[in-house]
């Protein structure tokens, strides 16, 4: 390396002790490197690959500054100068020293820029090198660790899949029509307005009535028939299609509970469950009560329609045969809900009685001993074949 080279080592380390110094004084921000880490994403996958015919010019018009010659030869010879070739002769031995001299320096200058040139054309492409380099290694260790994150999460969702279809009560995606369950298991349109006509007739001057999961919408019809302004909502959106094509005002929604919260403080006059409260979690009970005594105006009605836990032959027929259903709720439970929310009149309606020759029957006889059996027997009925259901009936 000659003396008119730079010392592209020593430029680095100046360069890196400068930065160093500048860190320690305070020159730099705080988040420099934060800042440069996110102009560093946004570029890094923007920045086009260098051209190799870019490096091929810059090479080429190197090679061409480095051999440029300076010729005496091309400066014009004078040959037309006032007194001809003599008087050329004589400024030529005065100016000739000065012009080599000139010259020399001028091509030695030219090295210097040459070098100079090469040195930065080096840096740069060192420098697009390297952070080409680095940038396709980051891209391929985010690449990998994406693919580590995937099968991570696709592992979860395979467990979280798993967990859904064994917990009971959980939503199910059945292949069957809800409209179909309800039919088959509840029974006919006409016959579940026949059972729900008397619950409907409570909403009378309670305007305006939400009911959370109409299913097939017999309830709706009932208080549309009764003259109450009403409206539902449910997760099912066929049931909601079917009902729409009835006339019903209803909507698709995606959980009751936070649909319930959404309303505004007491925007309702009554709201009604019907078999719908043992589809929700405890936690999610337990919010419907309190929310319902925020929506539901002062003299407005809260009726609650569920499977009667305190009957244990609802167990062996009624509540495990809808697999959405989480758990039964204690109608003694439900009443403490109501009491403790500030509702003023509440009171419990059993409903859905067994048929008689599904009951234990009486044995004839007056003696004391059949009497004591048939004492028996009735206590029996009551804990096995009590009524199915049980609606709470509040007012706020």
């Amino acid at each position: 390396m000659t003396g008119s080279e730079p010392d592209l080592e020593a430029l680095l380390a100046e360069l890196k002790e400068r930065v160093v110094r500048r860190r320690r004084d305070g020159v730099y921000p705080e988040d420099l490197e934060e800042t440069l880490d996110e102009h560093f994403d946004r570029l890094m996958g923007d920045r086009p690959a260098p051209s190799p015919a870019v490096y091929d010019e810059i090479e080429s018009a190197l090679d061409v500054l480095e051999n440029y010659n300076y010729s005496r030869s091309r400066i014009d010879d004078g040959s037309e100068v006032p007194g001809g070739e003599v008087a050329h002769r004589v400024v030529s031995k005065i100016v000739s020293r000065q012009i080599q001299g000139v010259l020399e320096q001028a091509q030695e200058h030219a090295h210097v820029i040459a070098r100079t040139v090469t040195l930065v054309a080096e840096i740069t492409s060192t420098l697009g090198r390297e952070y080409d380099t680095k940038v396709l290694q980051q891209l391929d260790d985010i690449q990998a660790r994406l693919a580590e994150h995937q099968r991570a999460l696709n592992g979860l969702a395979r467990g979280v899949n798993d967990v859904k279809a064994r917990t009971p009560g959980l939503p199910v995606s059945p292949f069957y029509d809800e409209a179909a369950f309800t039919s088959f298991f509840r029974g006919s349109t006409d016959e579940l307005q026949a059972r729900y006509r008397p619950l409907a007739e409570m909403f009378v001057g309670c305007d305006p009535v939400l009911e959370v999961g109409f299913g097939r919408g017999e309830f709706l019809e009932l208080l549309r028939a009764a003259g109450v302004k009403a409206r539902g909502v449910e997760v099912d959106p066929q049931l909601v299609a079917v009902a729409r094509g009835r006339g019903l005002d209803v909507e698709h929604i995606e959980g009751g509970v936070e649909h319930l919260a959404r309303l505004a403080p007491e925007s309702l006059g009554g709201l009604v469950m019907i078999q719908v409260i043992e589809h929700l979690s405890p936690q999610h009970v337990i919010d419907v009560v309190g929310l319902a005594a925020e929506k539901v105006r002062k003299g407005g009605r809260v009726v609650i329609e569920t499977v009667n836990p305190m009957s244990l032959n609802t167990y062996s027929r009624a509540f495990w045969a809808d697999p959405d259903h989480v758990r039964p709720v204690h109608p003694v439970f439900l009443d403490f809900l109501f009491r403790e929310a500030g509702f003023s009149e509440f009171h419990v309606e059993w409903r859905s009685p067994m048929p008689v020759d599904e009951t234990l029957r009486p044995v004839p006889g007056d003696d004391a001993r059949t009497e004591q059996m048939n004492a028996n027997f009735a206590r029996l009925n009551e804990l096995l074949y009590g009524p199915q259901d049980y609606a709470l009936v509040a007012t706020r």
